[in-house]
């Protein structure tokens, strides 16, 4: 087991901020790509990704209500095929309710994650599920207290966040264990632990749990990790193997923390950690493009107290476009609810639209409307 701290200032990479040098693009956001959804479909659905099948690039999207995986063609902008999976027996994909994952490799090489069953199943393009990977005898959790788990993949293997399995009754004197990443071989199910602390802005606060929940993205051209914490304004890029270079991905979005008070009666007491988790300001997603090596770092405001108990999730936004050195080269502001859909494609970042006003509110429920932005910097 590799153990090391993340806040080792001496081994860490400039922080870089914003740099003036580079230009910013003048692009607009365009509003002119759709997808088409089925009667079964839910506009919510975190169960997507980008993916190519030979020369198509195509996108995915599992619908749980039927057990299969849609296949869009990115150039039609239409439903390719359906893979269907078994909800049955030896070879069945089961238990895709929250938390879970999905990860596309290849058309050999589907991840999918049930926190439910505990479970990572590997699929192909055929629907066939041809291994299961039990986790459930390591005395930890994996993935995320969120919906939806972040994964990332490396040479045979994933990278999951892993979560400590608390005591019914937390004394006082608690030590907390820090975070960790677990890397699980999907080979023999073999794993290793490695720990990858919060940052500082964590410490002797009481903060909720969802705010504790990481996203990681792999670049295979560095051969490292990206780690990005929704409190912190560092990204921290790490083998694993040495201390992880830091660097500076700043946002005025986001404020300092408001903790967790167990005594707030606005909510039920069961509801108080995604109280405190729409209230606070965070960093969301970390995306790698790997056609242009440019990072985005999605960022939301938080939401007034009323905002949260009306249920109107949006607020002000923005992504933050890093290049290959982690420098700033553009800030996309706009005001939307959650990122549920995203993908790079031909130079471009498409990114859905705000479901409830294009959709709920407009009664159109068999459309995916998306922004997207020009990600050619000169």
């Amino acid at each position: 087991m590799l153990l090391y701290s993340m806040l080792v200032a001496a081994c860490s990479a400039p922080q870089n901020e914003t740099t003036q040098s580079l230009p910013k693009s003048q692009t607009k956001i365009e509003e002119d790509f759709k997808l088409p959804l089925d009667s079964e479909t839910s506009l919510y659905n975190r169960l997507n990704s980008k993916g190519k099948i030979g020369d198509k690039e195509v996108y995915f999207l599992f619908n749980q209500n039927s057990n299969t995986l849609q296949v869009y063609d990115l150039d039609s902008k239409s439903m390719d095929q359906k893979i269907t999976f078994n909800w049955d027996g030896p070879n069945s994909l089961q238990g895709l309710m929250y938390p879970f994952g999905f990860h596309y490799v290849n058309s050999d090489s589907l991840i999918f994650y049930s926190g439910m069953f505990k479970t990572i199943y590997l699929a192909n393009i055929n629907g066939e599920v041809y291994k299961k990977i039990s986790l459930a005898n390591h005395p930890i959790g994996f993935g995320s207290v969120l919906p939806k788990s972040p994964i990332a993949y490396r040479n045979g293997f994933v990278y999951m966040q892993s979560l400590p399995v608390y005591p019914p009754t937390i004394p006082e004197d608690y030590v907390h264990p820090p975070n960790r990443i677990s890397k699980i071989s999907l080979k023999n199910g073999e794993m290793e632990e490695f720990e990858l602390d919060y940052p500082e802005i964590y410490k002797n606060r009481k903060i909720s749990q969802q705010l504790k929940m990481l996203d990681i993205v792999y670049n295979p051209k560095l051969d490292k990790f990206i780690v990005s914490f929704p409190l912190s304004d560092k990204l921290y890029v790490t083998d694993f193997k040495s201390n992880p270079e830091v660097y500076g991905a700043k946002s005025d979005l986001v404020k300092n923390p408001i903790e967790t008070d167990k005594n707030n009666t606005l909510v039920e007491q069961s509801a108080l950690s995604n109280f405190y988790f729409w209230m606070n300001s965070s960093y969301e997603k970390i995306l790698y493009d790997i056609e242009n090596d440019i990072y985005i770092r999605e960022v939301r405001a938080g939401l007034s107290e009323q905002d949260y108990l009306n249920r109107k999730f949006k607020s002000k936004r923005e992504l933050i476009l890093l290049n290959s050195d982690f420098q700033e080269i553009d800030r996309i502001p706009y005001e939307s609810a959650e990122m549920y859909y995203s993908f790079f494609r031909k130079g471009s970042f498409f990114w859905n639209k705000n479901i409830q006003e294009f959709n709920l509110e407009a009664g159109i429920e068999d459309t995916l409307f998306f922004n997207s932005i020009d990600l050619v910097y000169k």
